[in-house]
């Protein structure tokens, strides 16, 4: 053996075998690991559930916030007497001291001048009685709540007045003009959707008069959770 290969021979004896693992060691690795695991699991999804609640019930809001701001504004120009629920027909809102109804359908008079099945959103002009300054009513935005998938839908319906005593207008639409239009309403199966995701409604007229009171619960899933959270807003009418 040359001194070349001696030297190499030297250098590789000299390297010292490298230590592995015991199967204690890897035992208390992989155990510590699990811990860690678990730890951190349970600390974590409190957390994924927190932020799935609180980003359910914002979607909520960001449901419910523009259909109540639609609804102020068609409820703001017509008259609460002019409001009418569809219990077997036609009905005036509840008063203040009843429980609110809960309501699928109902119908708001307007003195916006539209086509029968009209989406009720954007809106006509409104009209005026000339001399009086009051709304010129010529028909109803009827409202549907479909219970199939939770959108409240609204129609522009066209009413007759003529049997309205006293007449309208300048007095507000009487109740059978209102039924009138709700049958119409609910006849449309492909009217336009007013508000997304609305569980429930409930109305009643206030104890403030001309004010009408709403109760809106809202739904939102997010993540395969399920939220509803109820609004409530009261709206002033213009009579």
């Amino acid at each position: 053996m040359n001194d070349r290969n001696l030297r190499q021979s030297e250098l590789i004896a000299g390297v010292p075998a490298q230590a592995g693992f015991t199967l204690i060691e890897l035992l208390v690795g992989m155990t510590l690991l699990t811990l860690l695991l678990v730890i951190a699991t349970t600390v974590l999804i409190p957390v994924m559930n927190y932020v799935s609640a609180g980003q359910a019930k914002a979607n909520t809001q960001s449901n419910a916030v523009p259909l109540l701001y639609k609804l102020q504004k068609d409820v703001r120009q017509s008259d609460y007497r002019a409001v009418f629920i569809d219990q077997s027909g036609a009905q005036p809102l509840p008063g203040p001291t009843a429980t609110p109804a809960d309501v699928t359908v109902f119908a708001v008079a307007s003195a916006r001048q539209n086509a029968d099945g009209d989406a009720c959103f954007p809106r006509a002009a409104f009209t005026t009685v000339s001399g009086f300054g009051s709304p010129n009513w010529h028909g109803f935005e009827v409202f549907d709540l479909r219970s199939t998938n939770n959108t409240l839908t609204c129609v522009y319906e066209t009413a007759s007045f003529s049997g309205c005593d006293p007449p309208s207008p300048p007095a507000p639409p009487c109740q059978s003009a209102a039924n009138t239009a709700i049958t119409k309403g609910k006849a449309v199966t492909t009217a336009s959707v007013y508000g997304a995701a609305v569980l429930d409604i409930k109305m009643k007229a206030d104890a403030t008069l001309p004010v009408v009171d709403f109760t809106i619960k809202a739904l939102s899933t997010v993540n395969g959770r399920t939220n509803a959270t109820t609004y409530t807003n009261d709206i002033l009418s213009r009579n």
